[in-house]
This record gives structure tokens, C-alpha cells and sequence, in this order.
């Protein structure tokens, strides 16, 4: 990969570190409906093992240039006979940089936040949900789900062995707030839900909102788990802690949800460290 000029996203945990090929990965360009944003997608499929009768458990996972410079610059080797059998999918801006946020802001903050009152000018800030002015125009989750469920889903099913009963999202900060208003929303989407360090602050704590509603409910088989680092816990009943989340997605007929907690990690460290923690699930 070139230099970049923008921080560098901090490794793996050693422990369950996860690397995977450049040369293994595949890119495609999808263009929403309205012609305003192209999006890229990086597909990694197991490179020597053939696929099960079924097809492999499928990863999509938001923030794609970043979880594949995570995956890339990993050098960790798994254990002989070990592999990663799933078929890793990332999706991102066609212009996004692996570990920029504030250069990608405007379009993760339209893309992966929830359709609610206030939306083009949400309220809050990472540890500030009062703050107003900070976080950028919102609202935008329904299409941007559209396009993964319309487009996205479609070719990746169309042209790699995957498995269309075993399908996984994952997201971190906005990302992790979209899969958790993706697991209100179109629950049957997808069988597993991974929101890691969910930007549950956003404009006045809105997904805990939709949590509470009497109208939230999800069919069997659905799992949700959130992952947070030490940093994010709180006191249990506090507003957007990740107590809270598990605590509102448990009261929810069908769905099991559960909390992972990462010891020492701050909210940039949680990236990597989910996304290892989750691809680890897939490993045989």
C-alpha cells in the first residue's frame, strides 16, 4: 500500500489477530440508485478450501477501506489446519481512506445514522450527547440499507459461494449505530448483528428511543452483540452505555443479545479489536 497521510489504525490484539492477503481481496463499484455516491466493495473469499455444500457464512462489514488495511497489514498467521472459512465482504465510499474519520464524516454520518427528528442537524458529540453543531447532516440508514439489501447483497450472492441463511453485519461507532437500527428495522436481513462501540450519543440518544418502543420486535433466531471497550462502561443505567443497549435489545421478544467488553481499549482501538474478535467466530 502507499503512504497515507493520516494516522495509522492501531493493530490487532496479538491474542486474536486475523491477516489476510491483498493479492486474495476483489473490488467492485456499486452506485446508489440516485447517482450520488459510488460505493466500493472488497471481497475476500477463502482462497483454497472448497466451498461447503451451503457456502460460507458471509461478513458484511461497513468501513471497508478500514477493516481491509486492518486485514492487510496483519501479519499473524493462524494456527496449522486453522482457516478463516467465511467470505468477508467490506463496503465503503469508493473515496474513503482507511483511517481518516473527519475526511469521511459527512458521508458516514448521512449513510449509517437513523431517519429521526432532527436528523439534518442531530444533537451530541462522542462524550457530549448536549453538543450541537458538531455531528454532521443524518438520516440516511433506509437508503443505504436499500442499497445493501437491493444491490450489494445481490451481486455478492450472484458471484461468490455464500451462504444466504448464515449472513452477518457488522459496523464500529456509526457503523455499529447502523447495525443496530438495521437489526430494528429489517431483522430478517441478516442472522447476526455486530454493533462495536455504537455511537449511541447520537442526536439525543435516538436508537434508545427506538429500543423502548412497543413497536420493536424481532423475529426468532436473530442474535445482536454489542462490544464496547472498558473506557465506554459506565454505570449500568446510564443513558448510551453499553449495559444499557444489551439490557433494552434483551427485553425484546426473540432476540438474544450479549455484551462483549474489551479491557484497556478506547474508542480508535475498538476497531481493530472487534473486528478480529468477530472474524475469530469464523475460524475452524
Amino acid at each position: 500500500m502507499g503512504q497515507h497521510n493520516f494516522p495509522a489504525l492501531p493493530p490487532q490484539p496479538a491474542e486474536i489477530a486475523i491477516g489476510v492477503a491483498a493479492a486474495d481481496i476483489h473490488h467492485h463499484l456499486v452506485t446508489a440508485p440516485d447517482g450520488k455516491r459510488v460505493y466500493r466493495l472488497s471481497v475476500w473469499t477463502p482462497p483454497l478450501d472448497p466451498a461447503p455444500p451451503t457456502g460460507y457464512p458471509l461478513l458484511l462489514m461497513l468501513d471497508g477501506a478500514a477493516v481491509f488495511d486492518s486485514l492487510t497489514r496483519t501479519q499473524a498467521a493462524l494456527p496449522p489446519g486453522r482457516s478463516l472459512q467465511a467470505v468477508v465482504v467490506g463496503v465503503d465510499h469508493d473515496d474513503a481512506k482507511p483511517f481518516d474519520p473527519k475526511a469521511n464524516l459527512a458521508a458516514r454520518s448521512y449513510d449509517y445514522t437513523p431517519p429521526s427528528p432532527g436528523a439534518d442537524a442531530p444533537r451530541g458529540a462522542p462524550n457530549n450527547p448536549d453538543a450541537v453543531g458538531w455531528a454532521k447532516r443524518g438520516g440516511g440508514a433506509d437508503h443505504f440499507l436499500d442499497l445493501l439489501l437491493q444491490q450489494v447483497l445481490p451481486l455478492v450472492q450472484a458471484r461468490y459461494p455464500v451462504d444466504p441463511g448464515n449472513r452477518n453485519l457488522y459496523g464500529h461507532s456509526y457503523g455499529g449505530l447502523f447495525v443496530l437500527h438495521a437489526a430494528l428495522t429489517r431483522p430478517q436481513a441478516f442472522q447476526r448483528y455486530v454493533a462495536a462501540s455504537p455511537s449511541i450519543w447520537w442526536n439525543d440518544h435516538t436508537i434508545l428511543q427506538a429500543l423502548a418502543s412497543p413497536a420493536a420486535v424481532l423475529p426468532a433466531g436473530i442474535d445482536v452483540t454489542v462490544m464496547a471497550g472498558a473506557e465506554a462502561k459506565g454505570q449500568d443505567d446510564a443513558p448510551g452505555s453499553p449495559e444499557s443497549v444489551v439490557r433494552a435489545l434483551s427485553r425484546i421478544t426473540h432476540v438474544r443479545a450479549d455484551l462483549q467488553v474489551f479491557p484497556g481499549l478506547g474508542h480508535g482501538a475498538m476497531l481493530p479489536a472487534s473486528l478480529a474478535a468477530t472474524l475469530q467466530r469464523y475460524v475452524r
